[in-house]
């Protein structure tokens, strides 16, 4: 398991602080986690699964089916502001 810390810089030349943890699995390293400018992804994710399977009465194939449609929505959305050079 280790750790890297980096900085990414927007067009604007604001710095945001960025890590990401990996762990060795089988010989191959895989992302655990990432944080970016103090916000853990990963438990963030986490907690909106728990409050998603908890709103779907602990049925996960609706729960997944629900998370589909959320991405699908906001991968259009990126899709459509990349476009519009936003």
């Amino acid at each position: 398991r280790t750790s890297v810390g980096m900085e990414i810089r927007d067009g604007k030349g604001v710095v945001y602080p960025l890590s990401y943890t990996m762990v060795l699995i089988d010989g191959r390293w895989k992302l655990r986690n990432v944080v970016i400018n103090g916000i853990n992804v990963g438990k963030l994710f986490r907690d909106q699964f728990a409050d998603s399977m908890q709103r779907n009465g602990n049925d996960l194939d609706r729960t997944i089916d629900g998370w589909a449609e959320v991405v699908a929505k906001a991968k259009d959305s990126a899709e459509g502001q990349q476009a519009s050079g936003q």
